[in-house]
């Protein structure tokens, strides 16, 4: 009789959960989306490259102050030379903690 008592237990309680899960979902049934749902909210993929085409976009009047374009090749050493710089200057702090 126990073993009746708790399978019962245990149906009704997966019953009431998938219930609330049901409702939770707006009122559809399990394992079918719900349409309306899917009509009104855009896809934000979608508008992640719509963002990405814009900023590819080359507007000549957001340009920084009139610069002329720097190659790839001289970007790159600037970048390097201000690592290396960085480089230096924690290297040269280890050496002033050293010898203090």
């Amino acid at each position: 009789m126990r073993k009746l008592i708790t399978w019962l237990a245990g149906l009704a309680g997966i019953a009431a959960l998938l219930r609330r899960r049901s409702r939770a979902r707006g009122g559809a049934s399990l394992g079918t989306p719900n349409p309306a749902a899917a009509v009104d909210t855009p896809d934000p993929a979608v508008e992640l490259r719509q963002k990405l085409e814009e900023t590819r976009i080359v507007d000549p009047a957001r340009s920084s102050g009139g610069e002329v374009p720097v190659s790839l090749e001289e970007r790159r050493a600037r970048v390097h030379e201000r690592a290396q710089e960085a480089i230096d200057l924690m290297h040269g702090s280890d050496d002033d903690v050293a010898t203090d």
